[in-house]
Formats: structure tokens, sequence, C-alpha cells
């Protein structure tokens, strides 16, 4: 099945404890189902899936999928361990998911056999589609387009990739494996027009967490106003990713959606709540956004 159009990486909202904010997380949902995403991706790394429990994921997994309102679930099923996402998958096959990303296992380094190996493993027990997942910077190791080619052959359930390495030699020679059941998506989004100009089919964007500037120039590009893209990626999608990082991965993300909805949110251990100079420039730039 093709895929495309914007899917959000979730943000997992936590309260002053650093426990999930289930109520935060139904006021994401309704937001992201207003602003038009396409599809919802709960605990991928904006979601902080290796900071939680596998128990609290099985739970999370099961309430977005209660609240999706319709939208496709992209759910995450990574893990050090394979076992673990083993075991996620099992769990997903019964509940009301369209697809599971998986990225390769990491801490102990895999090698390309070793990441051929996970996924077969992983794959036993996925009865519904995959997406790949290529974060080398967090994961440690990049899936070479070999690697990809093999599993896009001998699986039929993996159906897409979602690239986040920021690589654009490596995303150029993915995209030679798009097609009409292979769907591949940027998940940088200061590299979203970049990336659709050269044929890709989406992008997994953390800005619309908060924001729906990325829905914007996704929708100027596909009507063909070039210019109208331009502006929205290079005025306002790089300017809020330019406050973001100025904090650690992914502690922006998670003040500017407590700030833009009023929450007395928290942040789950060792992520920390931002220095009070990057907050208020980050609340300085948030309280001129239009949406």
């Amino acid at each position: 099945m093709k895929h495309n159009g914007i899917i959000t990486p979730m943000i997992t909202p936590f309260n002053k404890k650093g426990e999930i904010d289930y109520a935060a997380t139904e006021t994401l949902i309704t937001y992201l189902k207003k602003i038009g995403v396409s599809g919802l991706f709960p605990l991928g790394s904006t979601g902080l899936f290796p900071f939680l429990r596998e128990e609290e994921r099985k739970k999370y997994l099961q309430f977005v999928a209660n609240h999706a309102s319709g939208m496709k679930i992209y759910a995450g099923i990574g893990s050090a361990s394979t076992q673990i996402s083993s075991d996620l998958a099992k769990h997903c096959n019964d509940l009301p998911v369209d697809v599971m990303v998986l990225m390769p296992p990491y801490y102990i380094q895999p090698g390309q056999k070793e990441i051929l190996k996970h996924f077969d493993e992983v794959l036993k027990n996925v009865k519904k589609e995959l997406f790949i997942y290529n974060i080398p910077q967090l994961s440690g190791t990049f899936i070479q387009p070999d690697t990809v080619l093999k599993l896009k052959e001998n699986y039929s359930q993996i159906t897409g990739l979602k690239e986040s390495s920021g690589d654009m030699r490596y995303f150029s020679k993915l995209l030679e494996f798009s097609g009409p059941d292979f769907s591949i998506f940027q998940g940088q989004d200061d590299l979203l027009l970049a990336s659709l100009a050269l044929g890709a089919d989406g992008g997994v964007c953390g800005l619309t967490n908060f924001s729906n500037p990325v829905i914007r120039c996704y929708k100027a590009y596909r009507n063909g106003d070039m210019a109208e893209a331009r502006r929205i990626q290079f005025s306002e999608i790089n300017s809020i990713m330019k406050v973001l990082n100025a904090d650690r991965f992914p502690s922006g993300y998670y003040h500017a959606f407590y700030t833009r909805n009023r929450i007395d949110g928290g942040y789950r251990s060792p992520m920390m709540e931002p220095d009070d100079d990057s907050k208020k420039h980050s609340e300085e730039f948030l309280s001129k956004l239009k949406d």
C-alpha cells in the first residue's frame, strides 16, 4: 500500500511527576486531527520510547489506538532487544494499528547481518505492514541501501521507510526503491521541501506536535505553489527548528507543546526542562505562530 502526507512523531506528554499524561495526549491527538496530519507515530524518538517501560508502551499504544479518530497509526516497536520488539509487534497485531515502525537495535551496535537478523526475527511476529526506520545518530548504525533492498524484496509486510539521518546523498539512493508498494518519508523537518522535490512521499515531522507550517508547506508543494512552499520552509519551518535545536532533543518540542496548550507538563528523567533563557526565546517565537 502506498502512503503519503505528513505523519506526526508524537511526543509522549508527562505530568510533573514524570508519568504519562493521557489527558494531554488526548489534547495532542485532537489538535493533530484539526490540522490535518495523515497519521500518528507514537513511541518514536520524539516520543522517548527508550525511557518507557514495556508495559507503559503497550498501554500508551492502546490509548492512542482508541483515540485516533480515524487517523492512521504508525506504531513504534523499536528496542535494543529483538525479543521486546517482537513482543510489541504481537501486541500491535491485536490493536487497530495500520503500520509498525522498526529501527535497528542500539547500544551494542549491529552490523548489516545483525540488522537483517533483527528484522527477520521481529517480522515473524508482524501481521501488518511495517516501515523501516533509519536514524543512525541515535541507533548508532546506518541501514545500508543494499540491506534496505534485501528487506524490501524478502518481506511483503515492508511497505515503507522513514529516513532521519539528514544525509541527502543517502536519502537520494533510497528514493530509487520508491514505487507503488513502497513509500519513503523524510524524518527531518528542515529537509522536507528538498526531499519532496526529489520524490519523497511525505515527511514525519515533529513540529506538527504544536504548529502547522509543515502541513501548509506540504500542501503548497502538492498544489504546485513552489514559491509559497519555499517561503514556509525557509521563513517558518527552519526558523522554528533553529529555536528548538538550542535545547537538547527533544525537550524543546515538549516545552513548545506545553506552552501552546497551557499545560503544566513535566519531563521523564533523564530528560531535563529547557533553561529559562531557552524557554523565554521559545515562548516569544511561539506567540507569533498563527495556528
